[in-house]
């Protein structure tokens, strides 16, 4: 059952009631389909419960279970004692049933159950031993009950009789306790439920949603169980209409581009982008990007022409944008770290007529695509157009761009979005929080991750101004907090996990706190409870924190919720409400609406939804349905596979995935791509991948591979073999070698049963080498604990021991702090093992003149010594415990 509080370790047995009366019509009407149905009254009211757990949990297999006299001989009838014995009623339903269906299957289980009720509980529980947990009651964890009201006769003109309330509270064996009375001619109930699992407004919206379910079956017996109502009116319309009531006016006819030409006409001086030296304005980026334009039109750009782009974060990056806007192009981002192979597939299948890129890329890029330009060796032919605003035929209706993201089939998939979608995107969140010329973002966004075309373009619409880091720079923490205070950032916008790396960053550098900073999004992944609060202790308590949600599917964001103070009971961050123009709907696998508490899929509808997948007519009809609840014609909602309910509030909480799919760094990554591309190794039979952890570094990729009969691989073997086909962020942080993978009854793969990996170190091609010097020792010790490693040799790679760009960036600020050495993240990356890091720190040591072995030496020792002790070391009087670092 979906529960209100975590379920503890062991069972808790404080209770409470709540009481209840079914109305004298709706008790005749149960009583008169009983008897046309040839049923008991307790054959439909266990069937009516068990429809409603159905609905609750989507479950197939519901057991209930129901107390038994256990007095069938007439000869124990006269003896005292209790005898009491449970039944346990279990029904296979399927939303497919009619209801009248369904109670031929609960007369059956019960007619069987009611055959072996002499089976003793105690030989029963000695059979489920292995199966039982403390938190949860043995045998079932529902009850159902039906009485009927006996009539007392007293022997005695005497004697008088009364009801006595119990004292004490209510404890409860149970999770759940349904008990009818037959009192003819109504039926009175009462529900017992374990207060340390439910609370009251949930029990009290349970019995609502029972007796609505029951004016449902009495009204259409022959109806599917999937469609009978549970829900009251005045519940779905909250639901359908007051928490989808978005309609927001926007410029639904305008294109992104169009929006910036305005900005570029009100204020031409103003700075656009500051990037490294330049800081081009609005009219020299417009000029720039129209002469691009009014080249691609010569080469016969127009509406639905797919132009890609393959560039570093630079001016280029917003000319290129732009430029294919203008021409009336929809774009292609390409991340020019992505394996050429993974490349040429997004190429070919975006059917990409021109390519821009730079000439330092050419030799990654496929030998045989499309055309390519480089906008640096390129640029003087460019620049021979015309620098005045390029017109076409370019509607709102037509594709922006198309991001692919991972796909299950093995091959990425390719998502098409329109302008009218980014548009209102854009717009609803300028709107809201006031974002305006007097704003500055920080770019942080990889092209090919949709939060960037916020931070590019979305600010530009804004009139503000687009901070970009220095590629060498681009992943340090402490590069971006200079940026932020020198250029007054005001605005963050990033995944949860580049934030994060920041407020650890500053939490060791408060001096370098960002001073400007009002407003933070956040979206793409989960946000740890915590990050807002601690963010806010160096920004300041009046930063505000948005929590973003949504699809690439849906033009960025779809749902919001403001961060205000995150409550100390919370398991997550509420994933929030719809944004303008857009609707939200929790759904069951038969697209019925939810109640709240209760799960579903999340469903997003409104106008950012995209036209579709990009050759993908089989995929987008599965993903992207009919509107069930819209009259317009064409409405569509797109199954998003997240798992969440509604909040009394009606803020969505999600609760995870229905699928295979995760999330890593903001990344979307389908596990079942990964798995394709393992299982063409010759080597391998079989592979199943999953994502682990939930630590401070963040989940973690572990593929498990069965190998062919005879075949070896290691570490190093399989991640050099899955570099040409997939990018960093989904290579598998550990490999685990299975003689067989484990399946549930039904033949599956079950995940659970996985092994956890050893986290030691990785079988790697290279022999562990040990430290053979306190800066090796040192060196390693800060590797294996980022890396969350038993133990890290010299010799070992960082990327096969599982490294990516964020774990490298937190490397890189730890090694700099310890050896108060400058390192930036490229010289880090061109040393990415001990050995080759101490060799480069020791010549570095040695140019400045520092004696790093004794720094060292000294840095580990003075969290043991006295201040006394300390300041002779350092030879300097009077140092205190908190200076010692920084001296």
């Amino acid at each position: 059952m979906p529960i209100d509080y975590p379920r503890s370790v062991a069972w808790a047995f404080r209770g409470a009631r709540l009481p209840f009366e079914l109305p004298t019509q709706l008790t005749k009407a149960l009583q008169s389909l009983s008897q046309r149905e040839g049923v008991t009254l307790f054959i439909l009211l266990l069937a009516a419960l068990q429809t409603l757990l159905y609905r609750y949990t989507g479950q197939n297999d519901v057991v209930v279970g129901t107390p038994i006299a256990n007095r069938s001989q007439l000869e124990i009838n006269s003896l005292l004692g209790f005898f009491l014995n449970t039944l346990v009623l279990r029904t296979d339903i399927s939303g497919e049933f009619t209801f009248r269906g369904l109670l031929r299957q609960v007369q059956e289980a019960v007619l069987e159950a009611n055959a072996y009720q002499n089976l003793p509980l105690e030989k029963r529980m000695e059979e489920l031993a292995s199966e039982a947990k403390p938190s949860h009651s043995p045998l079932v964890q529902v009850i159902f009950l039906l009485q009927q009201a006996p009539e007392m006769t007293l022997a005695s003109a005497n004697v008088s009789k009364h009801s006595l309330e119990q004292d004490g509270g209510v404890t409860t064996s149970f999770d759940l306790k349904l008990s009818m009375l037959d009192t003819q001619p109504t039926l009175l109930g009462t529900v017992e439920y374990n207060a340390e699992l439910f609370d009251i407004t949930t029990i009290t919206r349970l019995v609502r949603h029972f007796q609505t379910l029951l004016q449902g079956i009495v009204a259409h017996p022959e109806q599917r169980l999937a469609e009978l109502p549970i829900l009251t009116e005045a519940e779905r319309r909250q639901i359908l209409i007051e928490w989808n009531t978005t309609q927001t006016d926007y410029p639904k006819d305008k294109c992104i581009h169009q929006l910036i030409e305005a900005k570029v006409e009100q204020a031409p001086g103003a700075i656009a982008l500051i990037c490294e030296d330049k800081r081009p304005t609005y009219q020299q980026i417009n000029r720039q990007a129209n002469q691009l334009a009014y080249y691609l039109q010569q080469q016969g750009v127009a509406p639905e022409v797919r132009i890609g782009i393959c560039v570093e974060r630079t001016q280029d990056l917003v000319i290129g944008l732009l430029g294919i806007l203008k021409a009336g192009g929809a774009y292609v981002p390409l991340d020019p770290a992505y394996p050429q192979e993974r490349l040429a597939f997004m190429l070919e299948d975006a059917q990409v007529s021109i390519l821009l890129t730079h000439e330092q890329f050419l030799a990654r890029l496929p030998k045989a695509g499309p055309h390519t330009l480089c906008l640096d060796a390129d640029w003087e032919e460019i620049a021979k157009g015309s620098e005045e605003n390029q017109t076409s035929s370019v509607m709102a209706s037509n594709l922006a761009y198309i991001i692919y993201t991972s796909g299950s089939t093995g091959k990425p998939k390719g998502i098409a979005i329109k302008h009218q979608g980014v548009v209102n995107n854009i717009v609803d969140l300028n709107r809201r929080f006031g974002i305006d010329a007097r704003d500055r973002v920080l770019a942080l966004s990889s092209l090919s991750f949709d939060m960037c075309v916020y931070e590019v373009l979305g600010i530009l619409v804004a009139g503000g101004a687009v901070v970009m880091p220095e590629i060498s720079k681009g992943r340090d923490p402490g590069h971006w907090a200079e940026l932020m205070n020198r250029y007054q950032v005001s605005l963050w916008n990033s995944a949860p996990s580049l934030l994060t790396v920041f407020v650890e960053h500053i939490a060791d550098h408060p001096h370098m706190r960002p001073r400007f900073l009002r407003l933070v999004l956040l979206g793409g992944d989960w946000i740890p409870v915590s990050l807002p609060d601690q963010l806010k202790t160096f920004a300041g308590e009046d930063v505000q924190v948005i929590s973003l949600g949504g699809a690439t599917e849906a033009s960025i964001h779809s749902v919001i919720y403001p961060i205000e103070k995150c409550a100390s009971t919370w398991k997550s961050i509420p994933y929030g409400r719809p944004m303008a123009n857009q609707q939200a709907y929790l759904l069951d696998a038969f697209l019925q609406l939810v109640p709240i508490g209760v799960p579903g899929e999340l469903h997003l509808g409104g106008v950012g939804l995209a036209r579709g997948y990009f050759n993908g007519p089989e995929r987008s009809a599965e993903k992207f349905i009919p509107h069930p609840f819209s009259q317009e014609g064409g409405a569509r909602l797109y199954k998003t596979g997240d798992l969440a309910r509604y909040l009394p509030d009606g803020n969505i909480e999600l609760l995870g995935r229905m699928d295979y799919q995760v999330k890593i760094n903001g990344l979307r990554i389908e596990l079942g791509e990964i798995e394709t591309a393992l299982r063409r190794h010759a080597a391998i039979q079989d592979a199943v991948v999953v994502a682990r952890g939930e630590d401070a570094r963040g989940k973690r990729l572990v593929a498990y591979v069965v190998c062919k009969e005879g075949a070896l691989l290691t570490t190093t073997a399989l991640r050099e073999f899955l570099q040409p086909t997939l990018p960093e962020y989904m290579q598998p942080t550990f490999f685990v070698t299975l003689e067989n993978l484990p399946l549930t009854p039904n033949g599956k793969v079950d995940r659970r049963a996985l092994p956890t990996p050893d986290m030691s170190r990785p079988d790697l091609k290279e022999p562990f080498v040990a430290p053979r010097n306190l800066v090796e020792e040192v060196l390693a010790g800060i590797w294996a604990n980022v890396l969350g490693l038993g133990r890290v040799g010299i010799h070992d790679n960082f990327f096969e021991l599982g490294g990516h760009s964020l774990l490298a960036i937190q490397i890189a600020a730890q090694v700099q702090d310890t050896f108060q050495i400058a390192l930036s993240l490229r010289t880090f990356l061109d040393a990415p093992t001990v050995a080759e890091l101490t060799d480069y720190l020791a010549t570095t040591s040695r140019a400045t003149g520092q004696d790093i072995v004794r720094i060292t030496h000294i840095l580990m020792q003075l969290d043991q010594l006295s201040d006394d002790e300390a300041a002779e070391m350092l030879d300097q009087p009077n140092v205190t415990v908190d200076q010692r670092s920084d001296n």
